[in-house]
This record gives C-alpha cells, structure tokens and sequence, in this order.
C-alpha cells in the first residue's frame, strides 16, 4: 500500500467517524456538505478531499465540520488510516483512566506497543479529551514517516510555540512543509482543539503533492442571438466557439426560414413573428444560411476553436 492509499483511508476514516462509539456513516454528494459554505475556513481543503474520493459525509449531507474529535477517535483512525493490523487483545491497559473492556482498548495497546502514544505523566489517558493540533501534528508526522533527524528544534517554530518542547520538531516540520501556518502575530495555537474541519485542513495541506491537481471546468459557452428584422440576419456574419448555439427571433410581422444553403440545418417550420430558432454548430467551418421565401437574406456562420474566438 503507498502512502497516498494509507493517507487515503486516513482521511476516510477522520471523516467517516461520527461518535465517541466510531460509526462510519459515509455520504458524499458533487454539491458538497449542506454545512459547509464556500465561507467557511475550511471550505477549500474539504471539497478537495471530497472531490478527490478521499472524504465523506453524513447520510444527512452534513460534513460537521466544527464537531471536535478525541485521542481515542484519532488512535482509531491514524492506526487503520496507516493500514496496520489491530488484533483483538484481552491484555490490561495500564492507564488509569481506560477500560480494557471497551472498544478502544485494543487501538491504545497497539499504538503504546508502537510507542505512538506515551500517556500522561500521572498514568492517565484521557481517553475523551479532545485532542490538540500539536498532537494531531505528531499523528500525522507518525503515519507519514517523516524523517525529522534534521528538523531544528532550538529556535521557537512561532511565537506561541517554543524550542526544545516534545512538539518542536513537529510543528516545525510542519511549518517548513507549509502544513501549518501562523497569524498576523506569528501565532499557531498549539493547543488548539482539533475539529474534523481543522483535521481535514492539516490534512489537505500534508496531501496536497499528492492529489491530483484540480480539474478546471470549461467556461460556459455564451449562446449567440441573431435577429430577423427589417427583411434581414442582424448580424448577418458572425464569428462563434464550436458548441456554441444560435437562434434567432424573427422580429418581422411576415415568415422568415433559417435554411442552410447546404441542408445542413433548417427550421423545421416557417416562423412568424416572435418566434425562434436554435441550433448548435458542433461542426469547425463555414456555414452560409437564407430565408427561403426571401432569398435575397443571406447570413454566414463562422465556426473556430473556442481558443481561436475572442472571449470580449
């Protein structure tokens, strides 16, 4: 397995987990989460990992992105998101605060043996505490296998976050690899509670030279209109993109045609006053058109490659 495919059911499971019990509810939808407006801060990294395959929602269409998510919840998903194998085990926790009978006994014993987690000094877990970017940074640094034996943990990363700490060369692996990023006061909050938006935003950021880069849709072609006024095409020759349609209004009280020199499109009925005629040019080349029952009305189709034709 690569490490997109591990980073991959990482991301997964952050946000397919959605309770302290982990039920893996799976949604997504080409719209996006009905909670997440192009507003929020987290919009961008969200759609992106949607976008690619890697992220999910609620059956609801929610994303629920301001739900905080806790050091058992993390265990779980950095363990099975980095495909290690979590056997059943009926040993004893040796944290205070944890019950081996409960569902997140095996992830904590299988992340101690990996020396991922370490506990507190006073033999607690905190099983329930929600867990903070630093320690969201050391997760994600942990999955990756990221080689830190160079990072320089004797200088302050950011204001707030200081040198020689357990986390500096975390969070300053994670700043010179543009993960994270300080504010206006060189801020980062290190123990800021991590939410699945905020989660998904680390995670976007550790990713984004391994997804795809975005797909820019094509800009929408602008349809084209012609008149029949006056006993003639206004504009009579026009220059269109291929795929472009044009119709035409017949703004004469008499009959008018649309009809193709060469057969190749036709109004299917004589059109009276007010009424229209469409029809897309899909074809590159020169299209010469009249009106039937006046002929001397003429009009031309000019059709290019959209790179050819002028937007303005």
């Amino acid at each position: 397995m690569n490490m997109k495919q591990r980073l991959a059911g990482l991301a997964t499971l952050i946000i397919g987990l959605s309770s302290f019990q982990s039920s893996f509810a799976m949604a997504t939808t080409s719209e996006g989460f009905t909670d997440v407006p192009s507003s929020h801060p987290n919009y961008e990294a969200i759609m992106a990992l949607q976008a690619d395959g890697v992220i999910g929602g609620y059956p609801d269409g929610t994303y629920k992105p301001d739900q905080e998510v806790n050091r058992v919840e993390s265990l779980k998903i950095i363990l099975l998101g980095a495909a290690i194998e979590v056997p059943e085990s009926t040993a004893e926790l040796i944290f205070t605060d944890t019950d081996s009978t409960q569902w997140y006994a095996k992830y904590i014993l299988k992340a101690f043996e990996l020396a991922i987690v370490n506990g507190y000094p006073d033999k607690t877990f905190k099983p329930t505490q929600t867990v903070n970017l630093v320690e969201a940074l050391k997760m994600l640094s942990e999955t990756k296998e990221v080689d830190l034996s160079e990072v320089d943990t004797t200088v302050a990363p950011f204001a707030d976050a200081g040198a020689d700490q357990w986390y500096t060369k975390y969070v300053q692996y994670g700043k010179e690899n543009e993960w994270i990023e300080g504010d206006s006061q060189n801020m980062v909050y290190p123990d800021q509670a991590m939410t699945r938006g905020k989660l998904a935003q680390l995670l976007y950021n550790a990713m984004k030279e391994e997804l795809p880069p975005p797909v820019e849709e094509p800009t929408p072609l602008a349809d084209m209109s012609v008149k029949i006024e006056s006993f003639a095409f206004s504009p009579n020759v026009i220059t269109i993109a291929q795929g472009t349609k044009v119709t035409w209004t017949n703004k004469d009280p008499v009959i008018h045609t649309v009809t193709s020199d060469d057969d190749g499109f036709q109004s299917s009925s004589s059109l009276s006053e007010g009424e229209t005629y469409s029809y897309t040019f899909n074809e590159l080349g020169t299209f010469d058109y009249h009106c039937t029952p006046h002929p001397t009305m003429e009009g031309q189709i000019i059709v290019k490659p959209a790179n050819e034709v002028p937007t303005i």
